[in-house]
């Protein structure tokens, strides 16, 4: 994981220095080596992924000239994209990233939560299906992703209770390997801890837009751009809508950073029939 954008230029072993020195923990090793049963774990799947991301970035913008307009990043993906924007350096970055996967997976070990990914199913129709089950706010739609996916968590019971009423009306259900429940009430409590973290960490203007989960719009001002973090622990990613935005503002060139084509295909089930450019960082390097 990641093995071709580590320390393949100096800048690209930077970024790997940085995440190692502020987390304390060796990232080369863990992504390269692993155990899995490590990497599934928020605390190091966090760290890793921004990791590569940042790693990713770094390369790509030594190897090309990229005419870069506007960002986006999904989950804790948002902070990679706060750091492309400029609104964060690396050591802030790795800082606020290294907080937040302390202080949820904390959570998870403390509030048992699952989640699930369930297909072809709107999210007003899913969200109707909660509200009836009297499930509200045990689980919450912690990713409205595209028409054909949606993310549910919350605590075990509850979640289980609205997966077999799903499975009983024929709906595609996908069990999430992850060790808690993201983007839900159960996080609540790790938002007064990262509030006054990011509280003393200096934010800046990004200098181009940035489309953040939890509003789906574009947010520049530094104060607002840390509620939205602190906001995103409980709130839905509203991933399908943040899309909407840009194609709404005229954007149609899609390059996805990351180890793993996740994002593109989500682009054709918001626009079926589009024209869009869309491209993922592998095709490059």
């Amino acid at each position: 994981m990641g093995t071709t954008v580590c320390d393949v230029s100096i800048n690209t072993s930077r970024v790997w220095d940085c995440a190692s020195d502020i987390s304390g923990i060796d990232i080369r090793k863990l992504c390269i080596k692993g155990p899995m049963s490590k990497l599934i774990q928020t605390r190091y799947q966090q760290l890793a992924v921004t990791t590569i991301n940042v790693a990713t970035l770094t390369l790509l913008r030594e190897i090309f000239s990229i005419n870069e307009r506007g960002y986006s990043g999904h989950s804790a993906g948002e902070y990679s994209a706060l750091y492309a924007a400029g609104a964060m350096d690396m050591e802030t970055l790795f800082k606020a990233i290294d907080k937040r996967s302390i202080i949820m997976q904390s959570l998870a070990k403390e509030k048992k939560g699952v989640m699930y990914v369930v297909k072809k199913y709107s999210h007003n129709k899913l969200w109707n299906i909660i509200e009836y089950l009297g499930l509200n706010p045990f689980v919450n739609i912690c990713c409205d992703n595209s028409n054909n996916q949606q993310v549910i968590g919350g605590r075990f019971e509850e979640v289980k209770i609205l997966v077999n009423y799903l499975l009983l009306n024929h709906v595609e259900v996908i069990k999430l390997s992850v060790n808690g429940a993201w983007h839900s009430e159960l996080m609540r409590d790790g938002k007064g801890p990262l509030r006054q973290y990011l509280e003393k960490l200096n934010f800046t203007r990004p200098k181009n837009p940035i489309i953040m989960n939890v509003s789906a719009l574009n947010i520049s001002n530094e104060t607002d751009i840390k509620n939205q973090l602190i906001n995103q622990l409980t709130d839905t990613v509203k991933w399908q809508d943040t899309i909407k935005e840009w194609a709404k503002v005229g954007h149609e060139n899609f390059l996805e950073i990351g180890s793993k084509k996740t994002l593109l295909p989500l682009i054709d089930d918001i626009f079926p029939k589009n024209n869009f450019n869309k491209r993922h960082a592998s095709e490059f390097i």
